[in-house]
């Protein structure tokens, strides 16, 4: 009877055995916590296959997404930087909340990370690093450039050209001017500092051959570069081709007023498409060529991400991280949805695009690449961006003049600059 018995207690204790194996792998797994607010904007089944690819390939690593309304995004990190929170691992991260997350503690220098990996550094485009004081904080996720996009149907309608300059676009402009109807060509959104900063004054600065901040550190938007492309902007607004109430002007009215037909033309980003076709669904746009002045740069923005300086787990995060700029997700991610991700492979995947938006998207990225311009990261943002807006309308106003209204939001923006130095 006691040989029978041998077997079967046997085979429990190899069932022990292989349960204390299995609960051995399961306390072997790391968790990361994600807080982002993209679930939404890229398709929750995008999101989810995403994050089954990480863990398909990482299967000691399980990524759990914190997925906040964007509204609630600065408020939930300061909050958690504030306290010292570790609950988040990585998250997503705008230019502006980057110097209050330093200050607090919160965000993880990157460039030891990024130079322990040439080859992953390597493959990101020359506008990814997102730094404050030298340093970088954040790697821009997708980027954002902005060029003249128009209404397909209505230029052919009226047998027009794309522009192919900034001289030719004021031509373009007088062209769809039609004073009988009360029609302009395009509006201006002059109340929001975000986009006077991008679409227009930015825009005009790298192909002027301006900076906004010098390597080191020194505020230089209001160099003759500057004042000329802030003097473009005035010269346009007082030709009466824009639409009138510029100055009140929000994104919300500028979409409307292009998806609605009231003008034909618009300075934005390449989501501009799939915005206007959320209100008119046959809308057509695209986008002019390339455009060159002095050089052939263009203004960039971005959303990007963060590692948590709080982070227990900050090996599995940045293999995550990496993981989010392959080759195979970069491309896929691109393809899905129609926004350029910041690496090389990424962009290269848009040549010979025949997206009507999408297909310049490489040429705006390599055509100069020593004077596109990424926006800069600023302590205290919203104030630096609000006296940038005043000074821009103080300038194209006629308030004041180009160079006096730029050297005094310079001056603020040099004071705040020198405090994180």
């Amino acid at each position: 009877m006691c040989r029978r018995m041998i077997p079967r207690v046997a085979s429990v204790v190899s069932l022990i055995a292989l349960g204390l194996v299995l609960a051995g792998r399961a306390e072997a797994v790391t968790e990361i916590k994600w807080l982002q607010w993209w679930v939404n904007e890229w398709g929750p089944d995008n999101h989810a296959s995403l994050i089954a690819g990480f863990e398909k390939e990482n299967p000691d690593i399980k990524v759990t997404v914190i997925d906040s309304p964007y509204p609630q995004m600065a408020g939930k990190l300061n909050a958690a930087a504030a306290s010292g929170d570790a609950s988040y691992d990585l998250f997503g991260v705008e230019a502006g909340w980057i110097s209050g997350l330093v200050k607090l503690g919160y965000i993880e220098k990157l460039d030891a990370w990024l130079n322990r990996d040439k080859a992953f550094a390597d493959s990101l485009v020359e506008t990814a690093r997102r730094r404050l004081a030298g340093s970088t904080y954040s790697l821009c996720l997708y980027m954002i450039p902005y060029h003249f996009a128009y209404n397909v149907d209505v230029f052919q309608k009226k047998g027009l050209q794309p522009p192919r300059s900034w001289d030719e676009f004021v031509t373009v402009l007088r062209a769809l001017r039609d004073k009988s109807q009360n029609r302009y060509g395009m509006s201006l959104t002059l109340s929001e500092p975000g986009f006077l900063m991008t679409r227009y004054f930015g825009y005009r600065l790298a192909q002027e051959g301006g900076r906004w901040i010098d390597n080191d550190g020194k505020v230089v938007f209001n160099s003759p570069e500057g004042v000329a492309a802030l003097t473009f902007w005035k010269n346009l607004y007082g030709m009466d081709l824009v639409v009138p109430g510029s100055l009140g002007e929000n994104q919300t009215q500028m979409l409307e007023y292009l998806a609605a037909g009231q003008v034909d033309t618009i300075i934005d980003g390449p989501f501009i498409w799939s915005k206007a076709k959320q209100i008119t669904p046959n809308i057509r746009l695209a986008y002019a060529p390339p455009w060159k002045l002095k050089t052939g740069g263009y203004q960039w923005a971005c959303s990007g991400i963060g590692v948590s300086s709080k982070s227990p787990n900050k090996e599995a995060a940045w293999k995550f991280v990496q993981y989010l700029y392959s080759k195979t997700v970069s491309v896929q991610m691109t393809k899905t949805i129609s926004l350029p991700w910041a690496t090389k492979a990424a962009m290269a995947s848009l040549s010979g695009s025949s997206d009507p938006i999408l297909r310049y998207v490489p040429d705006f990225s390599t055509q100069d690449t020593r004077s596109n311009l990424l926006m800069p990261v600023l302590p205290e943002g919203a104030r630096l961006g609000e006296a940038f807006k005043i000074a821009f309308q103080d300038g194209v106003t006629g308030k004041k003049s180009p160079q006096a209204a730029l050297d005094e939001a310079a001056a603020i923006w040099q004071a705040e600059l020198n405090k994180v130095k």
